[in-house]
């Protein structure tokens, strides 16, 4: 075997590998300027949201769709329209962005995280189970890195306990769990085009249902629960997470091209597993049968201890690799460590009307140790649809390289 390029060897890759390609064409330009030349740019003027909400109703198979500002504010929006009692618990990943987490607090609500199952590194049903108490009212199951989460179970347990479900499908466009797309299983279902997702506008959101009453909440929810059809008055305490005709325009022009992203992100991450997974030492993110991952970003695991010099060999290969995903599980950021919430109240932890006693969610280490794990042995690498075969092989040589040296 070769010997490592960071110890004199010659790279895998003479050129280091390409991260991204040209995500934008002359459709989305077209739309632009054809919504600049018409001098309307507002959502209540235009017709682009309402266009590109419709579209994409059609294209996941539901009955309605609220488009936002962003992945975040779509899931503010989807339990905005469930309206909780503040104090109450959601139950969700400690592996995830602090997007999905924020509209939580921004609710008066709890979050409590469950751990993640050990092969497809997605929400642990019975865990899950096992956190419920008589103030969980909710589950945010967060499809991570382009994977499903378990729904049948997940289902299950929500009927089981009288829960609503939602979707955080922001990584997870084209993602199906038994041939089903994600984003359909719950009572709401949650995506984003943020500048990096398999899709974009730069920044947007999407929240979808089939229920009428919680699309009209969502509806109102989304724009200062302001009925315009009726005239100007406000309903409840509500954001205005509008989106311009602008962002709406490319978002139309970018879901022309979800099916053929997800295919093609598809094909190529299971391509690199088939390639990697028999590698001693390597452990690869599985899927459930019959279902469908796109590949987000790839990721692997490898022993702790070789984790970093892994991905300082892998780099000396010409693969942009990184460690982990975030640093941590999210419940040990100081925001949950100290409670940074509302001035000095805490709230919505310990007492109030809605929690009559002083019992409070306290957040440790140790509390998801298979996230905990996890994390620090993840290597991350951004296979997109714009590698090719030979990038995937060649990827896959580096990581066989590497691990020889070692792992082996």
């Amino acid at each position: 075997m070769e010997k490592l390029a960071m110890e004199g060897g010659k790279p895998v890759f003479e050129k280091p590998l390409k991260i991204e390609g040209k995500r934008f064409g002359e459709k989305e330009e077209k739309l632009v300027l054809e919504v600049l030349r018409s001098g309307k740019l507002n959502k209540n003027v235009g017709e682009k949201v309402r266009e590109f909400e419709k579209i994409f109703a059609d294209y996941l198979g539901v009955k309605y769709a609220v488009m936002s500002t962003s992945g975040t504010a779509a899931i503010h929006i989807a339990l905005g329209a469930l309206n909780l009692e503040p104090g109450s618990e959601i139950l969700t990943s400690p592996i995830t962005d602090m997007g999905s987490i924020m509209p939580i607090f921004l609710t008066l609500c709890v979050p409590v995280f469950a751990d993640i199952d050990e092969d497809t590194w997605e929400i642990d049903p019975e865990d899950v189970e096992k956190k419920i108490t008589p103030r969980t009212k909710a589950i945010l199951a967060i499809h991570l890195i382009g994977n499903s989460c378990n729904m049948e179970r997940i289902l299950e347990i929500a009927k089981k306990y009288n829960l609503y479900v939602i979707e955080d499908c922001a990584q997870a466009f084209e993602t199906t769990f038994q041939g089903k797309k994600v984003g359909k299983f719950g009572e709401m279902g949650c995506f984003s085009l943020n500048q990096h997702k398999h899709i974009t506008c730069g920044d947007g959101g999407i929240t979808v249902t089939d229920d009428e009453k919680l699309a009209e909440r969502a509806r109102l929810f989304s724009d200062k629960a302001w009925p315009r059809e009726v005239g100007r008055t406000s309903l409840f305490v509500a954001p205005n997470y509008r989106v311009t005709e602008l962002q709406a325009a490319v978002a139309i022009a970018q879901l022309d091209k979800v099916v053929e992203i997800g295919e093609r992100r598809n094909k190529l991450g299971r391509l690199l597993t088939d390639l990697i997974k028999e590698i001693p030492g390597i452990k690869v993110q599985k899927s459930h049968e019959d279902s469908k991952h796109t590949y987000w970003f790839y990721a692997f695991r490898v022993p702790q201890g070789i984790r970093d010099k892994f991905v300082e060999a892998l780099r000396a290969e010409g693969v942009p690799a990184s460690g982990g995903y975030i640093p941590k599980p999210v419940y040990l950021y100081e925001v949950f460590q100290e409670k940074n919430t509302f001035g000095s109240s805490h709230f919505p932890y310990g007492f109030s009307p809605f929690r009559p006693s002083p019992e409070t969610v306290d957040y440790k280490e140790g509390d998801c140790p298979v996230a905990e794990k996890l994390l620090k042995e993840m290597i991350r690498i951004p296979l997109n649809e714009f590698w090719s075969k030979e990038d995937v092989e060649k990827c896959a040589e580096a990581i066989r390289k590497v691990s020889y040296w070692l792992i082996s």
